[in-house]
């Protein structure tokens, strides 16, 4: 085989600073590096091609700072009644986050920061389904589309449509 090998770095584009809608995409009991339980939470972010990460962990020891951390998340997601623990119930929920940047290992990276909560999202806009490339770039043009409150499509009630199939 004769192939003229150049190595190249694959980059992302960072998710910048600021504030956006974001879905939950998982949500997952699991145990911390340091035994305790935790929720693994996994956010859409709307109109990127991107997920944060974020986690919840049960501090026994500090109840009060795990109920800030839970009620922070309840009061973002409107959708998801307080004190629901069906995490099959917060999967495609839409709340919203303040993203800040963070180094690790050298890199930059995006994090949520805090959750926004539901009275205070009015002026961002509605729910986007992500788009754009592989590198996380939002560069496809977006739909502007009637959302309700949960992120979900308004639909035309009157549309008079031929089922092929009853």
């Amino acid at each position: 085989m004769s192939w003229s090998y150049q190595r190249t770095e694959s980059e992302f584009a960072v998710l910048p600073e600021g504030d956006y809608r974001i879905r939950v995409k998982s949500a997952e009991k699991k145990v911390s590096k340091s035994g305790r339980d935790m929720l693994e939470l996994q956010f859409n972010v709307s109109g990127w091609n991107t997920t944060l990460y974020h986690y919840i962990v049960f501090m026994e020891d500090h109840p009060e700072i795990t109920n800030r951390n839970l009620t922070n998340f309840f009061d973002s997601f409107k959708a998801i009644q307080e004190g629901d623990f069906n995490l099959s119930h917060w999967v495609g929920q839409v709340g919203a986050c303040r993203v800040k940047h963070e180094e690790y290992k050298g890199n930059t990276q995006a994090r949520l920061h805090y959750f926004i909560r539901a009275d205070k999202q009015e002026n961002l806009p509605p729910w986007r389904e992500p788009t754009g490339t592989s590198t996380g770039t939002n560069t496809a043009p977006v739909r502007h589309e009637e959302v309700d409150e949960n992120g979900f499509i308004k639909i035309d009630d009157n549309i008079n449509e031929e089922v092929p199939f009853v």
